[in-house]
């Protein structure tokens, strides 16, 4: 830190005999921004180091105006640190997300500046990697519709009706074998019996249980089930969409709990009206919350779920966790989980 340039410097002067003598020379706590919702306990565990500022839903003025003075900023999903945020915020020296995903910031520019930016990867894998198999089980099981219907007075149909896949009859197609894809493998081969196939850009390694690398083409002609877990980026943007489509069975549907944009939500929903694909299961939005004329909204054979999957207490605690990283970089000590 550099003290002559730093405002919130406390100089103890005193004269003498012979002139002026420093007495103390302190800093300020860190000034510490706390985006959308953390548990009291991870804002209490902030406090011991700094002081806190709360906003709810912040946009990006509202973010510019409060971090002039900032050392530290948190968000969560859907407060965006843009590269003009970050140029607004001189002192900033980390940015903690409570989550996995940090395409909501502007990581990059971060870098450039020299500011660390900290994540929580592995706090809702078994929450995420649980909501995606009950998911699947709802849609073959045919759970949601069944339930509708029983409550109409429709039971005879309903139950005419409700022949469903047994998931050790299914080939599964997992998109990103990374952590939460492993977890909902392994659920799906050990639990189940499950054929389970998949891509990725990289290499795995040893999974545990048995599971076949093969094209997406490969992956969308024999799977019964596609799901997906990647992250968002450039290349995973609209993974899904009318020529990838256009490889699935008609009999197969379609689970993302990863992110909203991941797929090309008109495509998905044109897929379902015609036919082409079975049915799918969303948890995640291109916008969230979805509107009104949102084309899965009306689409056939969809379960809409409200970005629930790492809602889970023990999933929640871990997002909150990212203080921790948050409190180490701004005492000068190394972060556990830094995006690189």
């Amino acid at each position: 830190m550099s003290y002559a340039r730093d405002p919130r410097v406390t100089l103890s002067l005193t004269g003498s005999a012979w002139g002026v003598n420093i007495i103390a020379m302190t800093a300020a706590r860190p000034k510490i921004v706390g985006c959308e919702h953390y548990a009291d306990t991870a804002f209490e565990r902030l406090r011991t180091v700094g002081d806190v500022v709360h906003l709810e839903s912040p946009n990006e003025d509202e973010l510019i105006a409060v971090l002039d003075d900032a050392d530290a900023v948190l968000v969560r999903t859907y407060t965006q640190v843009t590269k003009r945020v970050l140029q607004a915020a001189p002192r900033l020296k980390v940015v903690g997300r409570g989550g996995v995903g940090v395409e909501n910031i502007d990581v990059q520019a971060a870098a450039a500046r020299g500011i660390t930016v900290v994540h929580t990867p592995a706090a809702a894998t078994e929450a995420v990697a649980e909501l995606t198999v009950g998911l699947i089980l709802a849609l073959e099981r045919k759970i949601i519709t069944g339930d509708a219907r029983v409550r109409t007075d429709d039971f005879a149909a309903a139950r005419h009706e409700a022949i469903g896949r047994e998931l050790g009859q299914c080939t599964l197609g997992i998109i990103g074998m990374g952590r939460i894809g492993r977890v909902v493998g392994r659920i799906a081969s050990t639990g189940f019996g499950t054929r389970v196939v998949y891509n990725d850009i990289i290499g795995v390694g040893p999974l545990g249980f048995p599971a076949e690398s093969v094209s997406k083409p490969e992956l969308y002609a024999a799977a019964d089930v596609v799901t997906l877990h990647v992250t968002l980026t450039n290349l995973t943007r609209g993974l899904i969409d009318a020529e990838a489509l256009a490889h699935f069975k008609p009999t197969t549907t379609l689970i993302n709990t990863a992110r909203g944009a991941v797929l090309d939500g008109a495509a998905v929903a044109a897929a379902l009206h015609d036919g082409r694909l079975a049915g799918a299961a969303i948890d995640v939005f291109d916008p969230e919350p979805p509107p009104p004329d949102h084309p899965l909204r009306s689409a056939p054979n969809v379960i809409l779920s409200p970005h629930a999957g790492a809602r889970s207490p023990r999933g929640q605690a871990r997002m909150n966790d990212v203080v921790d990283d948050v409190i180490a970089v701004l005492e000068g000590r190394p972060p556990r989980y830094p995006v690189t």
